[in-house]
């Protein structure tokens, strides 16, 4: 019973003839000056054309190897050489007589060296027929006797019996006359020579122009295209074999061996030497031998190795192919590490062995039974079961590696993390943290064990979105643990959308139930400040203009201890403008505020602010730089619960016009080594003396310190509730110079004035009498392995250190050492000089890193309070090694705590990373 061919095959159906001939186009080499690929032969040398006196003998037979054990029901494909009734003596051969030399066309010649179809025939003149057909010798097979492919394994090419015709002297003039015209030919079809992966160049394989626009059979599926340098068919047993360099490309699927055979009538295919199978997600296997449906679906295969798309390995004696998207390994090693570079053979940092492994491509997962965890080759763990998605997939909702944690305040504990996709760009994790009491005996009964299962757990969670118009990610969590009477917790929250392209709306919302709360879980907050802060925001800008409407709360020490003196800002809006340069390039600006806020205690008011200014910029023609601006603003107050005056209620207003002028003079040296510039500045500012107003409350110009950064500006206190007027200004000088083999050194020193002296400046500002005491800043950035940096401000009458904040950096990557150290006096409000923001505060940080090699990283760092009743606040000591394939991160921390509730202690934490596999957190505080 015949089986009618499927339409998989109606390429392979295609190339046989209706009686025996192959009629259908092939894919041939253009043959040039230079014999391409003479191992394979060409057409005309299938036929004989080539050696008009040898009569040459079949090589003898060699035993294929027997195929691997295939699934129940699999029927391998038939080996072209091993068919029943293949003869075992040479052929009679059938003389072939010479054509007349084909005419040149406008295409050039038409393919000389191969002949037309009459021709290997020798139809073009009377010749003696062919011997009738038998059995014993199947007249369709034709056969070149390619060398073998030398490959890392060599094995001895399986010997097939051929016909070979000789060769006419006119057809070897043919060959000669017309390889000029063949180059010709191929360039007028605009086609062009290749080259192949390691860069060799060959002819193109000439693709009929029928075969160009085929894309599908006329049921819709997609014909099996395959490209070789030899076609055999076996009419009698309809079987094909291909062979040198043969590549099948089917569905997105390819695949590539020395040799394929194809049994038609089973739809089995059989591919041997060097087989490689590409799937379209990327995945490359190799393997000695490979037997597969015409489909390329289902299979077995022998000594596999499979090479993912994230260049992991999965190696196997054996595996069977199933429905097209799943493959079973036996005897499996997996690993994500690259082979060594000089040895190749060394085994592996890491790898997973298992008696079987599954990798289900249409689930994207990959499955390990009985499996071992090695490194180095030594085997550390064991599990009966393990998985993990493939490189196609970058997330995947499941559980996580379990956390393990000691606690000195809450005890032992372990965290079971689970991962849930919800869609393409959103997905959440959801911690839950089990605290694990001792037990309690009967002699030795623990009464401190709770008997409610929630006040042993704590439930943490952390959800991210990101869209096109906008991303958000909030993590919170809540515990009811044995320390804290209630329901503790905390939330943090940030995010930003886009409205359109001029506004866009934000929020920022943090909070937590007390201060010991972050401390204790160790949880870290974005922003690691000590105050928390919940902002919503809507902003727009446009091309010379920006609007905001925000509103704020705060949290910190004082909130906590006293919720009532927080205050509320709602609403805080913001609008300014510049104008487009007019004038002698100068431009108009305006900048408009409006502020309310209340709180439950303490003062409430409402303020509308806005000032209009004239800018004028100038440079004169011998490099003097001038930057003048004239503005006039005016400030609108009602306040209530106002405090140091009689009126405890009230609205209040102010005009305040100003005139400032900033110079700056810079002269620049050339040199070959080294480039300077040197440039002293001046600033002066006349505006009113208003001094302090008791009817405006100060809520945003408290805490002012005089450094570099405001000590020449027009105005230096901060915010707006406060102003500094009279006759004022600043000079001071800046050096900058810039190594020609890169970095620079940047030095300034500066110093205020103003002509009365006013309480708008606190003691310890910096600033209390007539005249400021002395800023100044150094930068070195980086030059060789030096980093340097220092803020000053010495004291104007005794050149005291009032404030120092240094720090440096030496040394290479692969031993540096860095230190900074800080020295601050106390600050108070500018209104009262009793209220202290904080006392006289000193450290010094020492730090030491390492970059061993390009794997290795270590540092070492120690905090130091200089304080009369200080010492050392903490150290901590990090180690880690990461490669492309494992990582391994170790911390110890030694930390000082005095918020109640959390005792000092140790934090030690252990982190192995697997790529692919996940990673195992461990930690001890």
């Amino acid at each position: 019973m015949t089986t009618v061919p499927s339409s998989r095959h109606l390429l392979l159906v295609s190339l046989l003839s209706a009686s025996s001939a192959l009629t259908a186009p092939a894919w041939a080499d253009v043959v040039t000056e230079q014999k391409a690929w003479p191992e394979a032969g060409s057409w005309g040398q299938a036929w004989g054309d080539d050696d008009p006196a040898a009569q040459r003998a079949p090589a003898p037979r060699t035993p294929r190897a027997a195929p691997p054990q295939s699934a129940p029901g699999y029927v391998p494909p038939p080996a072209a050489a091993a068919l029943p009734g293949r003869p075992t003596a040479p052929a009679a051969q059938a003389p072939v007589r010479g054509a007349p030399p084909l005419p040149v066309t406008e295409m050039g010649a038409a393919y000389p060296e191969t002949g037309g179809w009459g021709q290997a025939w020798g139809e073009d003149e009377p010749a003696a027929a062919p011997p009738p057909r038998s059995r014993a010798i199947p007249s369709t097979i034709v056969n070149s006797e390619p060398a073998p492919r030398q490959t890392q394994a060599a094995r001895p090419a399986q010997a097939q019996p051929s016909i070979r015709a000789e060769a006419s002297p006119t057809a070897q003039a043919q060959r000669s006359a017309s390889r000029a015209m063949e180059r010709a030919s191929v360039i007028m079809r605009g086609e062009d020579e290749s080259g192949d992966a390691v860069g060799l160049k060959r002819p193109p394989r000439i693709i009929p122009r029928a075969m160009r626009s085929v894309k599908t059979t006329e049921d819709g599926n997609e014909p099996v295209h395959m490209v070789a340098d030899q076609v055999i068919y076996d009419r009698e047993f309809n079987v094909v074999t291909a062979k040198g360099r043969v590549e099948m490309m089917h569905e997105g699927r390819t695949i590539s061996a020395d040799t394929v055979s194809y049994n038609m009538k089973q739809d089995v295919m059989g591919a041997s030497g060097n087989v490689v199978l590409t799937e379209p997600s990327g995945e490359v296997t190799h393997a000695e031998y490979f037997e597969l449906t015409g489909d390329f679906k289902n299979g077995v295969a022998r000594d596999i190795r499979s090479i993912m798309a994230d260049n992991s390995r999965l190696a196997a004696q054996s595996a069977q192919r199933v429905g097209g998207d799943r493959t079973d390994f036996d005897r499996a090693v997996y690993t994500a590490c690259e082979p060594c570079r000089d040895d190749p053979d060394r085994t592996p940092l890491w790898q997973v062995k298992a008696v079987r492994a599954t990798h289900n491509q249409a689930e994207a997962q990959v499955e390990y039974r009985d499996a071992w965890l090695e490194l180095k080759g030594i085997p550390v763990a064991y599990t009966p079961y393990l998985s993990h998605p493939d490189p196609t997939i970058k997330r995947q909702s499941g559980l996580l590696a379990p956390i393990f944690g000691m606690n000195s305040s809450l005890g032992p504990s372990i965290s079971t993390p689970y991962f849930q996709v919800v869609s393409e760009n959103e997905d959440f994790t959801l911690t839950p943290r089990f605290m694990l009491d001792r037990l309690a005996t009967f002699d030795k009964p623990d009464k401190d064990v709770p008997t409610s299962v929630f006040k042993r757990m704590q439930l943490a969670g952390q959800h991210r979105w990101r869209g096109i118009h906008g991303e958000a990610i909030t993590t919170a969590s809540i515990a009811a643990d044995k320390l804290t009477p209630g329901i503790r917790g905390h939330i943090e929250s940030k995010g930003l959308l886009e409205l359109d392209r001029t506004w866009r709306a934000g929020w920022q919302v943090q909070h937590q139930s007390d201060l010991a709360y972050r401390s204790l879980y160790r949880i870290r907050t974005e922003e690691d400040r000590p105050w928390l802060m919940n902002r919503p925001y809507v902003e727009g800008f446009s091309r010379r203009g920006y609007a905001m409407v925000e509103a704020m709360s705060f949290q910190g020490r004082r909130v906590i201890e006293d919720s009532s003196k927080s205050p509320v800002v709602l609403p805080h809006m913001v609008y300014s403008t510049v104008s487009a340069p007019g004038w002698a390039g100068s431009y108009w600006s305006t900048d408009s505020d409006a502020l309310a806020y209340t709180r439950e205690v303490g003062t409430q008011a409402q303020r509308l602010s806005s000032k209009v200014a004239w800018n004028l910029p100038i440079i004169s023609p011998d490099g003097q730089v001038y930057a003048i601006s004239t503005s006039v603003r005016g400030d609108g107050y009602h306040a209530d619960h106002l405090t140091g005056t009689s009126k405890t209620s009230g609205s209040s207003g102010r005009a305040i016009p100003e005139i400032a002028v900033k110079w700056r003079y810079p002269f620049t040296r050339l040199g070959q080594s080294l480039t300077q510039v040197i440039e002293p500045v001046a600033m002066v500012a006349l505006s009113p003396n208003s001094g302090i107003d008791s009817r405006i409350p100060n809520e945003d110009s408290v805490a002012f310190e005089l450094d570099e950064t405001n000590v020449m500006r027009p105005n230096r206190l901060p915010g707006l509730d406060q102003t500094e007027g009279g006759a004022r200004g600043a000079y001071g000088m800046r050096w900058a110079a810039y190594p020609s083999r890169g970095g620079s050194i940047i030095a300034q020193a500066a110093q205020g004035w103003r002509q009365h002296k006013a309480s708008t400046f606190a003691a310890g500002s910096g600033f209390s009498s007539t005249r400021s005491d002395y800023v100044a800043r150094i930068d070195v950035t980086p030059i060789g392995n030096l980093t340097l940096r220092d803020r000053v401000r010495l004291d104007k009458d005794s050149l005291v250190m009032r404030r120092n904040e240094a720090g440096f950096s030496i040394g290479p990557p692969l031993l540096s050492f860095s230190a900074d150290y800080g020295l601050m006096s106390p600050s108070t409000t500018s209104s009262n000089t009793s209220n202290t923001i904080y006392a006289k505060r000193q450290y010094i940080n020492y730090g030491l890193n390492s970059s061993i090699s390009r794997n290795w990283r270590s540092s070492l760092s120690l905090n130091q309070d200089l304080a009369s009743n200080g010492g050392t606040v903490g150290w901590t000591a990090n180690t880690m090694y990461s490669d492309e394939c494992f990582a391994i991160v170790g911390a110890f921390n030694r930390y000082h705590s005095d918020v109640a509730g959390l005792l000092s202690g140790y934090h030690l934490s252990l982190t192995v990373v697997l790529k692919s596999l996940g990673e195992a957190p461990f930690s001890v505080f």
